[in-house]
């Protein structure tokens, strides 16, 4: 018993860096990068604005996950909002599975939104862009990502 909370502890104490509220991007995967804006406009508003964004850089987004508002109805508690939007551009998703199917794992594009302290977090999960023959549709979607964020944020 002692040996796994022992191991419990380590595990705990090495999940994230001192004054991180979670792993780096680096911790989680070398090669997955993170953007992350932040807005003082209403949460609604900036769901709303990304979700347009989305649709003006001609990807479809392909499902929602209203985190927050799952975990307040489960628990029956006050839970701030988090949101996981899905979204996918289907000609460069073609484009990917043509140059290397196994790069499919990192669609659909998704991006989170979540409420800290009054603000609203927008957080894309870029692309890798270290696989060399996927280099240039990586830097575009990539480009978009922090594009659709950015409009969001405004």
């Amino acid at each position: 018993m002692r040996q796994i909370l022992l191991v419990l502890i380590l595990l705990v104490s090495s999940a994230a860096p001192a004054g991180e509220p979670y792993p780096s991007a680096e911790s989680l995967d070398a090669a997955t990068k993170r953007y992350i804006v932040s807005s003082e406009k209403p949460y609604d508003d900036v769901l709303e604005d990304l979700e347009f964004s989305i649709s003006q850089h001609n990807y479809r987004i392909t499902g929602r996950n209203q985190i927050g508002n799952a975990i307040a109805q489960s628990e029956n508690i006050d839970f701030q909002k988090s949101t996981i939007v899905h979204f996918c551009n289907l000609q460069a998703a073609k484009e990917i599975y043509d140059i290397n199917p196994d790069f499919l794992l990192h669609m659909p594009c998704r991006m989170t939104l979540r409420e800290v302290q009054g603000s609203v977090i927008i957080e894309a999960r870029l692309v890798p862009e270290n696989d060399p023959a996927l280099k240039q549709i990586s830097l575009r979607i990539n480009a978009m990502m922090r594009s659709i964020a950015d409009y969001a944020a405004e």
